[in-house]
């Protein structure tokens, strides 16, 4: 055999070496990358999952905040409505008080509260005080109660308040605070 019949066996079984090596070198580095790129997408599957999560989160905080606002909006103009409401509701029971104070059951309420607060104070001293625009009607109301009153000197709006000192009692039968309590206790 000939140097050139063998250098061109080992040219060619080098050649194959070679390929062979360089297919096995490939084929390791597509398996390697693959290896990479499933691993890149894995990673960036997991920041893409993530960023949503926040961002969802964000939004739903968001969200809540604008829902929490409206709410409390709605809730103050809620409020302020059930306040007119109320306000224009009392006005009218004053209204409605006033026209009562004219009737003849006033006078009688009068005569039954007098008489509630002498029997209560039994053989004590009571003074018993009316309203300053019931003035008029001080001197009917002794003689069919058979007491003496006094005209307070602060008007509280109709009915009586009695004060029992040895017993230190207030009965307070006053329009003005039935009128207060009722609107403090008033709810819609």
């Amino acid at each position: 055999m000939e140097n050139k019949e063998k250098l061109n066996i080992f040219y060619t079984s080098a050649l194959e070496a070679a390929n062979k090596r360089s297919s096995e070198d490939m084929r390791q580095f597509g398996v390697a990358m693959e290896k990479r790129m499933e691993e890149f997408r894995k990673q960036k599957k997991e920041e893409l999952t993530s960023r949503y999560q926040t961002e969802a989160e964000k939004l739903k905080r968001e969200l809540n905040r604008h829902v929490s606002e409206a709410v409390t909006e709605l809730k103050r103009r809620l409020n302020e409505h059930q306040q007119e409401k109320k306000e224009v509701l009392f006005d009218m029971v004053s209204s409605r008080l006033k026209d009562y104070r004219q009737t003849e059951r006033y006078r009688d309420y009068l005569i039954a509260k007098i008489r509630m607060a002498k029997e209560f104070a039994r053989q004590e001293a009571v003074v018993i005080y009316i309203d300053p625009a019931d003035q008029d009607q001080k001197e009917f109301l002794e003689q069919t109660c058979g007491c003496s009153l006094t005209v307070s000197q602060q008007e509280f709006g109709g009915g009586i308040r009695a004060v029992v000192r040895s017993k230190n009692v207030l009965i307070d039968e006053s329009f003005q605070t039935k009128l207060n309590q009722e609107r403090e206790a008033y709810t819609f």
